[in-house]
């Protein structure tokens, strides 16, 4: 069974430490060296965990720890999302994005926005399934890398008349919008 909830203070190390670990499975995929970037990435995890903690929502699979995602500045913008490589498939990234998107939507704003690493093939699935559509690809430096990464942007607005992606196909290029 999903909860959902506010993070607490005293959580940031294990939140920290499911965000690396899903980030990891993630990289790999695409053939990443995450042995390379693994220090610089779990210093970036504790740092936002400890300093955005107020702004994450938790998930939680039987009450054990199972994924977080963030609006770290409360605006309408999804910064995180990150679920435990075990506990993936089981709809734990759907319901935590459905309680960031309510909070969004009560907040007056129109659309909600995130951007993924280019190559996050999972990710953009499951946003494109979620109703959000690929608006721009572009490059961008990572600080906490300390090297450039592609991504894409992707918006999903909320107001009657948007059209979601049709949740039964399996067109999940990257520029199909």
């Amino acid at each position: 069974m999903i909860a959902i909830r506010p993070a607490s203070s005293a959580e940031a190390q294990d939140l920290a430490a499911i965000g690396l670990a899903a980030w990891e499975k993630a990289i790999r995929v695409w053939g990443e060296d995450a042995d390379r970037l693994r220090e610089n990435a779990k210093e970036a995890y504790y740092d936002f965990c400890t300093r955005c903690w107020p702004d994450i929502l938790v998930a939680e699979w039987d009450g054990e720890l199972a994924g977080w995602g963030s609006c770290e500045k409360a605006d309408d913008f999804i910064t995180d999302l990150w679920v435990l490589p075990e506990y993936q498939g089981r709809g734990i990234g759907t319901a935590l994005l459905e309680q960031i998107e309510a909070g969004i939507i009560e907040r007056g704003f129109p659309a909600a926005r995130l951007d993924t690493h280019a190559r996050n093939l999972g990710a953009i699935r499951l946003f494109k399934r979620m109703g959000y559509r690929v608006t721009t690809y572009f490059v961008t430096y990572s600080e906490p890398l300390d090297e450039d990464i592609d991504k894409v942007e992707m918006i999903k607005e909320f107001e009657s008349g948007s059209d979601p992606v049709d949740p039964g196909t399996d067109d999940y290029s990257l520029y199909d919008n």
